[in-house]
């Protein structure tokens, strides 16, 4: 499981990074603990650090995971566990604390994208206050039920009509009901001695129990957060990063629409467009087709377009048929030069032929040189292509730039079915100039493209490696 959680944990880090950019080292520092001594066996923060039971996380789906260590990074950013003082200086009501910081954050993660587990607080209406304000407010509720729960004892006391059995059951499912409006989800016991040890740092270490209780406590200067106004900030940076790109990519779009833009077929066009610029003008035109897709509707908000910021950076996923004599430098060749078009795009190779071979991770040009063609996907001629298997194995999501590099040679062949005609794959074909997929668009590379990227020069990899 261990390869497993490390992953989980990359994932939900590298997410968050890129949703609160303004959070980024209390993200990046962060460590996440493996226990299972917890009191509640769900996770908790002590301030420093994240502790997670094993047995709770495996029970989780990949969604609630990240959603429950984005929760707990979101405690120790805002310092909860070191607020417990109200503003006389005496500690909180310890539940309705936990209840009003938990609000807050999920409000903002799901604003900001994540799913709210099942059974955590899930009170919207946080989104508008910081913790301290909406703890007055369920303060203030509590007050309010108890007062009214006071005068209808009051009124039962005088009222002979009921038995004494019907008291008995209604004061017991009065206590469940309170039993389960305090179960909010993560586990925050470890907060009272976090505090204790953060009041008096001398102490931190010692097993020292201590008195529990409204004891006043002098408050501190140096704790002065304010949720409402750093999930805003953070968001206000999202929007200039996201305009900021979106204005390069549109600047780049409205200057490629200015050169050619018809395909010919191989040694009939007089001017070849260079197989790069229109690749690169696919992905750049897909991505702004994302980001307003994602401005219409996210999270059930319809946000500006200004608003909505990219997730994530862009990934690319890359079939390389090999079904055929496919030279592996030729394929080596291909990666260095479509790397620099992808910015800072992820990008994962995969090979196909009758089967799908699997992804690589490919981060850097090393990468790209240690790259090889699974042994195993050499089966010689009785190996065909199949293009229909190679679209179905991409990543299930949108957001990936799709691209096919193959020779279009059927040998007999299997043509994507007309199911996937709505699917967005670059085909890059080296050879068949009639290959026609019902579903993408079709770059050729020209035989004479195709002579260049055969003997690419070594050094521009060494060059860009050394960097």
């Amino acid at each position: 499981m261990s390869a497993d959680i490390d992953s989980i944990i990359y994932e939900t880090k590298r997410k968050m990074l890129a949703k609160y950019p303004r959070f980024g080292s209390e993200i990046a520092t962060i460590k996440i603990i493996f226990r299972d001594d917890l009191k509640f066996h769900t996770a908790a923060t002590d301030g420093k650090a994240i502790f997670v039971d094993p047995n709770y996380f495996a029970s989780l789906n990949d969604e609630e995971k990240e959603f429950l260590l984005a929760h707990e990074i979101m405690h120790k950013k805002f310092m909860h566990m070191f607020r417990l003082l109200d503003e006389n200086g005496k500690m909180k009501d310890s539940d309705i604390w936990n209840k009003a910081t938990d609000a807050i954050i999920n409000a903002n993660l799901e604003r900001d994208g994540f799913t709210i587990k099942q059974g955590y607080v899930n009170m919207p209406e946080a989104l508008n206050y910081t913790a301290d304000e909406f703890y007055e407010i369920l303060l203030r509720q509590k007050q309010e039920e108890e007062l009214k729960k006071k005068e209808q004892e009051s009124k039962q006391q005088n009222d002979n009509s009921k038995s004494e059995e019907e008291k008995s059951k209604e004061n017991n499912d009065e206590h469940q009901e309170s039993e389960k409006s305090e179960n909010y989800g993560d586990d925050h016991s470890l907060w009272e001695e976090a505090f204790k040890n953060y009041q008096n740092p001398e102490r931190e270490g010692e097993n020292s129990e201590g008195e529990k209780g409204n004891e006043e406590v002098e408050p501190k200067s140096d704790i002065d957060f304010d949720e409402k106004t750093g999930f805003e900030e953070n968001r206000k940076e999202k929007r200039k990063r996201f305009k900021l790109r979106r204005e390069k990519i549109e600047k780049n779009i409205r200057k490629n629409q200015n050169q050619e833009t018809r395909i010919g077929d191989i040694g009939e066009s007089k001017e070849e467009i260079d197989w790069k610029v229109l690749i690169k003008r696919e992905i750049e035109k897909t991505e702004t087709v994302w980001s307003q897709r994602r401005s219409i509707a996210e999270n059930n908000y319809a946000y500006r377009l200004e608003e909505n910021d990219i997730e994530d950076e862009a990934e690319t996923e890359v079939m390389i048929d090999v079904s055929g004599s496919v030279s592996l430098d030729l394929v080596k060749s291909f990666l260095r030069q479509l790397k620099p078009l992808l910015n800072q795009s992820k990008l994962r190779i995969g090979c196909f032929n009758e089967k799908f071979w699997g992804f690589v991770d490919i981060n850097s040009i090393k990468d790209i040189e240690n790259f090889i063609i699974p042994p195993e996907a050499r089966g010689g001629p009785s190996w065909t292509e199949d293009w229909d298997l190679a679209v179905r194995s991409f990543t299930k999501k949108r957001e990936i730039n799709k691209i096919v590099f193959t020779d279009g040679y059927p040998s007999p062949g299997t043509m994507p079915k007309e199911d996937l005609k709505r699917e967005n794959v670059i085909w890059l074909v080296y050879g068949n100039k009639d290959f026609a997929p019902c579903c993408g668009k079709v770059i050729n590379i020209t035989q004479k493209q195709l002579e260049r990227l055969n003997i690419v020069d070594q050094e521009s990899s060494i060059e860009e490696e050394r960097r």
